[in-house]
């Protein structure tokens, strides 16, 4: 079913439940008898959020009740697998190092903690 014609089949219900006429509806949200006329015949595919809203207080719902339902269930996202954040980190550790060694002064600083480390460890 088409979004257009499930809006207007639950606005129907909704406006059927309350025991109201599309006038009353119309008056209540401040709308055109002739927008709420073609709200409920699935004619108007679109309607602004503003007129969802005014629609919902209108008919005393909350505005998520006209929508809810409606749309086709969405896939989750795919979540992150650890290798992959993995994977990312380490590529950005590459980079770092080859940026530092591309600096000359990084270059030193990096040559001479590694010369310390090796004294260390003759010691």
């Amino acid at each position: 079913m088409k979004l257009a014609k499930a809006l207007a089949l639950r606005i129907k219900q909704l406006r059927e439940a309350a025991g109201l006429s599309q006038q009353e509806v119309a008056v209540g949200a401040d709308l055109s008898m002739s927008l709420v006329g073609k709200l409920e015949q699935g004619k108007k595919a679109d309607p602004r959020a503003s007129t969802l809203l005014a629609l919902a207080r209108a008919l005393g719902v909350p505005p998520g009740r006209l929508l809810e339902d409606l749309f086709p269930p969405t896939a989750p996202e795919p979540e992150e697998r650890p290798e992959t954040a993995e994977a990312g980190h380490a590529e950005t550790a590459d980079s770092e190092a080859t940026a530092a060694e591309s600096k000359p002064g990084k270059k030193k600083k990096k040559h001479k903690k590694e010369k310390g480390k090796e004294k260390a460890k003759a010691r």
